[in-house]
């Protein structure tokens, strides 16, 4: 966890133009959050983008609910369980799972992973795991 406080600089993609990390709850994040929490179905991306609010609210209280902040000072060293994930963002685990499985799939179509797959032969690089405990395994 950084040590910086409130005082390490925005991302320019902030869309209240702040220039430091929020010192209290984001007005603006808290209105996305609620109006996720009230949807009566869990929304599409197209849905998602009409709501009000930014879309860059991250459902996590002591980085006042901006997920720039809980980028810079919260992040954990190992990475975020699915469930994790899907409460940071407000959305199922199932969705969670949808979303890795069709970036996966990008990557696998993508030029740069053909390019390490002709390196290596015919081996996979990333290939669909068998067991129901991983989503994919790496091989090298």
């Amino acid at each position: 966890m950084s040590d910086c406080g409130n005082k390490c600089p925005m991302d320019k993609r902030c869309p209240k133009k702040l220039t430091t990390h929020p010192e209290s709850w984001c007005d603006l994040a808290v209105l996305r959050l609620k109006a996720l929490r009230n949807a009566d179905h869990e929304l599409s991306e197209e849905e998602e983008a009409l709501l009000p609010g930014c879309p860059w609210a991250v459902n996590h209280q002591l980085s006042n609910y901006c997920f720039f902040k809980y980028m810079a000072q919260y992040t954990p060293d190992k990475p975020l369980s699915e469930m994790e994930i899907a409460a940071l963002n407000h959305i199922s685990v199932e969705t969670v799972k949808k979303t890795e499985k069709t970036a996966l799939s990008k990557v696998r179509n993508s030029q740069q992973f053909l390019e390490i797959k002709d390196e290596y032969g015919e081996e996979k690089v990333v290939e669909d795991a068998k067991s129901s405990h991983e989503d994919y395994k790496i091989y090298r």
